[in-house]
């Protein structure tokens, strides 16, 4: 591009010369270095362009020699810009808008964990929000990084996990923690009987199996040893691991009212809010329609959004559902379900692997009280280290 049309970029006017002594003025202009372009010739004159801040100087070139000059168009970056740089407080407010923006980055603006599975972005986000106030809105620093990562680790859910922060987004990534493989999980000091039983079956991973399959053992008999002889009479250590599955009684007893006092919902409910910014909470006004301390509660975080951009912090919103105590009569049969149910629940607590073989029950009614006693006959791991 010639070097004389880019001046005409940034500011430059065309006009039109008429009248007088046009002729002259063109001489007059390039001997005075004006630097006219795009010269058009015209009925009395001509038309040309020229840089806007030499507008003024050709002008009064024109007023010398009677020329009557007229601008036809004004073209060029600093026309397009010139209504805004008429508008201070559009300076003011990007001068002050700048340094606001800059700042805002160091906040977190979204959290990214799709990495991660539903649920585990659910228990993540509460874990760095209630051990280092990790969550949208929040001040980032490496410190915070470093103890978020620290706190996800310490669940025990993940074996890794790295948060990188950068322009207001925080990405979560995390690898779930595996189980711990059976001969890892061994112990160097043997592998006991929990209860007393007759071995069914038996399951070997590493060490030496003591027993055998009909055999009767007694509770805190030794079932699987660390040590074990080779062909040649060499004595070998390893961890004891393994099952050893015995059949053995197990009893449970529970008592069920056949009448109770129980909370039912009146449907009346109200909320309150909280905001989180920069680490700090501030309570927001509500109504109180009843008491909190009798009412059950849910809690939920919510992010908003303008346009789809999430804001900076995050609001906590939790419900309140008034409860009313009311009594519950229940039946026998009722109340047995019930024992029953419970009873199974404590014995799968116990033996998630239990296999049931019998069942005896002994139930007595007294003063509307259930005594529910149960012996179940069950096949179970009864290994305890």
């Amino acid at each position: 591009m010639d070097a004389i049309e880019l001046p005409l970029l940034w500011a430059g006017v065309r006009f039109c010369a008429q009248n007088g002594d046009s002729d002259g003025l063109l001489s007059e202009a390039a001997r005075t270095g004006l630097h006219l372009t795009a010269i058009t010739p015209l009925p009395g004159g001509f038309s040309a362009r020229c840089a806007a801040w030499r507008y003024r100087k050709l002008a009064a070139l024109a007023r010398r020699r009677r020329v009557r000059l007229r601008i036809q168009k004004r073209a060029g970056l600093y026309f397009v810009l010139r209504p805004f740089l008429r508008r201070r407080g559009l300076w003011v407010g990007i001068l002050l808008f700048t340094p606001l923006l800059l700042w805002s980055q160091n906040f977190v603006w979204a959290v990214d964990a799709s990495s991660l599975s539903v649920g585990q972005q659910a228990r993540t986000a509460a874990i760095l929000r209630e051990t280092v106030s990790l969550m949208p809105g929040a001040f980032v620093t490496q410190e915070t990084l470093t103890a978020g990562e620290y706190a996800l680790l310490q669940s025990g859910e993940f074996s890794w996990a790295s948060l990188n922060f950068l322009d207001g987004r925080l990405v979560v990534e995390a690898a779930t923690a595996k189980p711990v493989p059976d001969i890892a999980a061994g112990t160097m000091q043997g592998v006991f009987a929990k209860v007393a039983g007759t071995i069914v079956r038996t399951n070997l991973t590493s060490g030496t199996m003591l027993v055998t399959p009909g055999q009767t053992v007694e509770a805190g008999q030794p079932l699987i040893g660390t040590a074990r002889t080779e062909r040649d009479g060499t004595l070998i250590y390893e961890p004891a691991a393994g099952a050893v599955l015995g059949q053995f009684d197990w009893e449970n007893q529970q008592e069920e009212a056949l009448v109770i006092s129980a909370k039912r919902l009146t449907g009346r409910t109200f909320c309150k809010w909280k905001l989180f910014f920069d680490g700090k909470s501030i309570s927001l006004p509500g109504w109180r329609s009843f008491s909190e301390e009798t009412a059950l509660e849910s809690t939920r975080h919510v992010q908003p959004e303008i346009f789809g951009l999430k804001l900076p912090y995050s609001i906590e919103e939790t419900t309140f559902y008034e409860q009313t105590d009311e009594e519950i009569t229940r039946t026998e049969e009722q109340a047995i379900s019930l024992a029953t149910l419970h009873s199974l629940q404590a014995l799968w607590e116990a033996y998630p692997d239990a296999e049931i073989v019998a069942k005896k029950e002994d139930i007595v009614f007294e003063n509307e009280v259930l005594h529910y006693r149960v012996v179940y006959t069950i096949i179970a791991d009864i290994t305890t280290k």
